[in-house]
């Protein structure tokens, strides 16, 4: 037994808290994560700024038998900086030079006991932006169930996008929304921004809307699961024409960083606080923000770096008040 920081969690948000403690890398893999009828315990390198985790001292660990998929991935000579790994659901989603893709499925399926399905992306395509995948090891099935912040999202990731990589990002902007706001989601593929909001702040009404009609089927699926559908009503169709046809909102997110910026000006006539996402070089991000200002008289209260495109872009996040 080992003795070493430790923070709880309860049992239903723990799922949730253990992708972002994985995204933060400061989950302890070589000990057992300990669990009693009410908590999950966690052994964490650093006390994560995570309000459903509470730090609880040290407590003891048993450590683990079985390596790490980064312990694995170390003894091959694999630099963990060479790939990237999207956890969704049980299914593991990776990028990395397709020569060792296949090295890499094998040592995922054996360190992960949760994954049964690893794919390579090699990238996205068609207007729904769906991810291009090629399986590589274990069942070969697209369909799961996602767990974040609270919140069940079941999905086919050969149908529709989505990234677990912005749990932190949604959570954000849930904590943002204020008693009986009205929120349009633009873009809002199988509803994670609705459904986390909806599940963590007290809106009176979401509209999420999207072209796909798989993202669709889904979204409302998950709407109706998770108990919120008095409160989202799902929409099919291109954004830019549906978005006219509804009330005025507090609040627009607009999380398609490809094509945002041409749809800015139909959310500035129809919201007063616009999550607006692009894809930007690094050295553009100011320029970028002083454009908007200037083009559509708004002010720009916050902006974040949310994720990384490319080694030279960035995924931006501007919070505009108009």
């Amino acid at each position: 037994m080992v003795r070493h920081a430790a923070v709880a969690v309860e049992k239903r948000k723990a799922e949730g808290v253990r992708r972002k403690l994985i995204d933060m890398n400061i989950l302890r893999k070589d000990l057992k994560i300990k669990r009693d009828d009410r908590f999950v315990y966690f052994p964490v390198l650093a006390i994560p700024e995570i309000d459903e985790a509470k730090y609880v001292g040290e407590i003891e660990f048993e450590e683990s038998k079985n390596k790490s998929y980064i312990e694995l991935l170390q003894e091959e000579g694999i630099e963990l900086d060479s790939v990237s790994i999207d956890f969704i659901g049980d299914i593991a989603v990776i990028r990395c030079d397709e020569r060792i893709s296949t090295k890499l499925a094998e040592i995922l399926i054996k360190a992960h006991n949760s994954t049964k399905a690893v794919y390579l992306d090699r990238g996205v395509r068609d207007e729904y932006r769906i991810r291009d995948l090629k399986f590589l090891s274990g069942r070969k099935e697209t369909e799961t169930v996602h767990v974040e912040n609270g919140v069940r999202l079941k999905l086919d990731i050969s149908k529709v996008y989505f990234s677990p990589r912005l749990a932190g990002e949604r959570m954000r902007v849930a904590r943002k929304v204020g008693e009986g706001e009205r929120i349009i989601d633009m873009f809002t593929g199988v509803a994670p921004f609705p459904l986390v909001i909806a599940k963590h702040a007290n809106p009176s009404k979401i509209y999420g809307i999207d072209i796909n009609p798989y993202a669709i089927k889904y979204a409302i699926h998950n709407v109706k699961i998770n108990g919120f559908d008095s409160i989202i009503e799902i929409i099919q169709g291109d954004a830019g024409e549906v978005v006219k046809s509804l009330p005025y909102a507090d609040r627009v997110i607009m999380n398609l960083p490809h094509k945002s910026k041409e749809f800015l000006d139909i959310a500035v006539e129809k919201g007063k606080i616009i999550h607006y996402y692009e894809i930007l070089e690094r050295n553009k991000i100011e320029e970028r923000k002083r454009q908007i200002e200037k083009w559509y008289g708004v002010e720009i209260t916050e902006s974040r770096i949310v994720g990384s495109y490319s080694p030279s872009k960035q995924k931006v996040v501007f919070d505009i008040t108009v």
